[in-house]
């Protein structure tokens, strides 16, 4: 197939998108505003379901699929059981058929690279549509055109911050991003042993534990890029002051002790028990992780698709439907629209009616995600009515 098709963002749903493409024979190109693969961490483990896991098996070629079992983090548990903050479990959820796979992030990313062409440290200024295609500018003065463009950027996505610029009164329904005023703080220590017995409730996977006021502290054995065996915690507050020094993260030392010396405090307040007191403690202050401010999706109550009168611009994954992650529904969700896109694309005949196909993805995408983000919700509100009784 003739069509250049650009996309913006080398997360896991624009590198899953380019797989399926590449498959069906588009030519593609990536362009990612971090300097290297290793540039910018990448979290830790994410958890896979049949949703995510069906959407790779239809977009990876056979041997690469094949090694995806690779990228699994070994011996964590793929359970979930919420506790409160003495230890004391509260309920466990059953794994059923539907069980998620946790895999290394780094690893998923590094598989999904394969053979993808990807220009480093591109970040975009600037689109243009002029309804035949679409030129993408960059800030360090490249210019690219394509046939399509697929904004995969994330929450904060500027391809869909330049959409208004660029189409005005004639652009369509476009999801706005808001943030839930929800912060997360994490860390990681060493897994031994000692830690097994300290957190026997780990052994099984994920474990949520709510404590008082607005925070949780969720805890998991996982691993880091080097493979070396971790406890990862997170602990969670609702934000009062969003310009608190807490929520600032510069790389540096100093602020990684600043946030970690916060969360000691905090969790020291609490009467959380001592192994969770202890695992927080213990954390050195360089393995701390930036904070995560939380956002979630505010839908238009009209549906006019496709977003892009030209139907050559739409959007992939979080720059689409953030949602909370209390499901575990948003990674599943941006490998399904990888999926989904690439299906439609790859079984369009030539020439392809942009205005149609994207308008079929973009109802039933947007469809879906509406559900995912209800549901992370409903998942996220009934988390807070357990904080706010203990």
């Amino acid at each position: 197939m003739g069509n250049h098709i650009l996309i913006i963002g080398a997360g896991l749903g624009g590198l899953a998108l380019a797989q399926g493409l590449i498959k069906a024979g588009f030519k593609v190109t990536v362009f990612e505003r971090d300097e290297s693969p290793t540039s910018r961490p990448q979290g830790y483990r994410i958890s896979i379901r049949s949703l995510g896991m069906n959407a790779l098996a239809a977009l990876l070629p056979p041997k690469q699929m094949s090694r995806l079992p690779l990228a699994k983090v070994a011996d964590v548990g793929d359970g979930f059981t919420c506790a409160n903050e003495k230890m004391e479990p509260l309920f466990s959820v059953p794994l059923g058929q539907d069980a998620a796979v946790q895999f290394l992030r780094s690893e998923l990313r590094s598989l999904l690279s394969e053979g993808v062409n990807i220009e480093w440290n591109k970040s975009l200024t600037l689109l243009e549509d002029n309804g035949n295609q679409v030129t993408a500018h960059f800030e360090d003065g490249l210019r690219v055109s394509g046939d399509f463009l697929v904004g995969c950027d994330g929450g904060g996505s500027i391809v869909k911050e330049l959409l208004p610029s660029i189409y005005g009164n004639s652009l369509g329904s476009v999801p706005k991003i808001i943030d839930r005023n929800c912060a997360i703080f994490g860390g990681q220590i060493d897994r031994s042993s000692e830690w097994d017995t300290l957190l026997p409730l780990n052994k099984t996977g994920l474990v949520r534990f709510v404590g008082p006021h607005s925070h949780s502290l969720g805890v998991c054995f996982s691993e880091r890029a080097d493979r070396s065996p971790t406890v990862f915690w997170v602990l969670s507050e609702d934000i009062g002051d969003r310009n608190a020094p807490r929520y600032k993260f510069d790389q540096g030392i100093e602020c990684r002790k600043r946030i970690l010396d916060y969360c000691k405090q905090l969790i020291k307040n609490e009467p959380w028990h001592e192994n969770l007191k202890k695992l927080v403690y213990d954390t050195p202050a360089e393995a701390m992780m930036a904070p995560w401010l939380l956002r979630t999706t505010q839908f238009p109550d009209s549906n006019q698709f496709p977003m892009v009168p030209s139907g050559r611009i739409t959007l992939l994954g979080d720059s689409a439907h953030a949602m909370p992650p209390d499901r575990g529904l948003g990674g599943n969700n941006v490998l399904e629209d990888a999926r989904l896109l690439s299906a439609l694309l790859a079984g369009s005949e030539e020439p392809i009616d942009w205005r149609k196909l994207v308008e079929k993805y973009e109802r039933e995408m947007f469809a879906r995600a509406k559900i995912a983000v209800q549901e992370s919700e409903s998942a996220a509100e009934y988390f807070r009515n357990l904080r706010s009784q203990s």
